[in-house]
């Protein structure tokens, strides 16, 4: 079993421009394909965990998400770095087990890609990142996105992504 960097999306990955349904809408943030090579070189998989309340705001179909994401995908092909596993929630009620900060993405992703949630890290810029990596008891780091932040306080505040990549990866998180 190995570690996993989890990874929030719009805000992390790509420039969070609210409500991401065209793949015209994909901006993929300057650090992210050195990050991605710095968790592929220490062993780490790079998993995607992200909420996708649009769909279930009629905003969206989970196609356009799919599409979303296969844009990304490709456009890291092109650096020569890749994405683990995608997963999201396309739900907005309360109590929904698979939106963060529930655990339940990060507990299918465990299962289905063998990773040990312990040595693991979350890296995203809302609080509910944070709390997700609070009550899995493992660390949560923040990056700057386009609001102000609210929410616990994170174990480490980065920069960019490929800054959160090395705190991680030096302390073996």
């Amino acid at each position: 079993m190995r570690p996993a960097a989890f990874l929030d999306r719009d805000g992390t990955l790509i420039d969070d421009v609210g409500f991401v349904s065209e793949r015209s809408d994909v901006r993929m943030l300057p650090t992210v394909p050195q990050a991605l090579r710095t968790f592929a070189a220490a062993g780490y998989a790079c998993v995607v965990v992200t909420n996708q309340s649009g769909v279930a705001r009629g905003y969206f179909d989970e196609a356009a998400v799919h599409g979303i994401n296969a844009e990304i995908v490709a456009r890291l092909q092109a650096d020569h770095v890749r994405l683990d596993a995608f997963y999201f929630c396309p739900h907005y009620e309360v109590g929904c087990d698979c939106r963060k900060p529930e655990p339940g993405m990060i507990h299918r992703a465990a299962r289905e890609l063998a990773i040990d949630v312990a040595r693991s890290a979350v890296v995203g810029d809302r609080g509910s990142d944070i709390e997700l990596g609070q009550r899995l008891g493992i660390p949560g780091i923040l990056v700057p996105g386009p609001v102000p932040y609210v929410g616990p306080e994170p174990d480490f505040r980065a920069q960019t992504l490929l800054e959160a990549a090395r705190w991680i990866v030096r302390r073996g998180a």
